[in-house]
């Protein structure tokens, strides 16, 4: 995945701030490599220290319409049991002691986002690290964590709001089958109730390479679910990197042993398309210039596997 958020230099962070990470790293930073993946534009950097230790710190300011995300991030990835395929947390910080930045500071993962084309060796790795958070984080590490459908229901309705103002570019099968997607993609939310914590925005760049190991980063968004769902929302991106539907739903397969109705699968990958089919449309937020192109392209891959899924012409 591409460049998707304009981050901010090192040099270009609050100098209280730097000497604030420093202190707490207790060792000068020599080196800081910004990191391009992700919609949120904080910092984010693998950095490297005067003792040659290396670290990934990340942090935005309090200020910032985003920075509830990265205190979910901090809250959320500090619980994760160490049997999860998340990140170790080294330390994080709270605004009212950094300056008033959130931070966080994970270890270093250097080998990079998982290959998710057909083929690829870390494919198997990927699917493990999924069906290694069904197992560990079920019951849910944060019981109090709402439920999926609760939180994101209320935009993953793309498809109805599409219809009442139909776009002039709109796809020529979504235009066909409009009413038809309209009509499925709130049929996931009762089946997708559950006591797994859930990831909820799984795609390459929210997973890590650890020696052939796939680590989960990014946990921005509490809820828990049915633990089918995560597999649910990667299918796209597997799309997108090279599979058809066919095969793409052949990876996952594994993670879905648990959904009660099948249509539920289709409901679900319908919300997702119509949110992206609906989002890709709205202005690019400030500094995330390269968010409106990947959602049209997710959205395109939605397209592909709902018309697998249910044969509709």
């Amino acid at each position: 995945m591409t460049a998707t958020a304009v981050r901010p230099e090192w040099d270009a962070v609050p100098e209280q701030v730097r000497t604030f990470i420093e202190d707490q790293l207790g060792c000068p930073v020599a080196e800081a490599d910004m990191c391009g993946g992700g919609f949120t534009p904080g910092l984010a950097a693998r950095i490297l220290l005067a003792d040659g230790t290396r670290v990934f710190v990340k942090g935005l300011p309090e200020d910032h319409p985003l920075s509830g995300v990265y205190r979910e991030e901090v809250r959320i990835t500090s619980a994760l049991p160490e049997s999860a395929p998340g990140p170790a947390v080294l330390w994080s910080a709270p605004p009212d002691l950094a300056h008033g930045w959130s931070l966080l500071c994970l270890e270093d993962l250097p080998d990079g986002n998982p290959d998710l084309s057909p083929g690829s060796a870390d494919l198997v790795a990927v699917v493990d690290a999924l069906l290694r958070m069904q197992d560990c984080l079920t019951p849910s590490p944060i019981p109090e964590a709402p439920q999926f459908p609760d939180v994101h229901g209320a935009y993953l309705c793309g498809w109805g709001q599409l219809a009442e103002d139909v776009p002039a570019d709109l796809d020529p099968w979504a235009r066909r089958n409009l009413a038809r997607l309209s009509g499925i993609e709130k049929g996931w939310l009762d089946a997708a109730r559950g006591s797994t914590l859930t990831h909820g925005d799984l795609r390459p760049d929210n997973m890590v390479m650890r020696a052939g190991e796939a680590v989960v980063v990014d946990w921005s968004y509490l809820s828990q679910a049915a633990d089918w769902c995560d597999g649910v929302s990667l299918v796209p991106h597997l799309i997108l990197a090279g599979h058809d539907p066919a095969s793409a739903e052949a990876v996952v397969e594994p993670l879905l042993g648990s959904v009660p109705d099948r249509d539920a699968v289709t409901a679900l990958a319908a919300a997702f398309g119509g949110f992206w089919e609906r989002s890709s449309r709205n202005p690019a937020p400030a500094n995330v210039p390269f968010l409106r192109g990947y959602q049209a392209r997710a959205a395109k891959a939605a397209r592909a596997w709902i018309a697998h899924r249910t044969g509709w012409a």
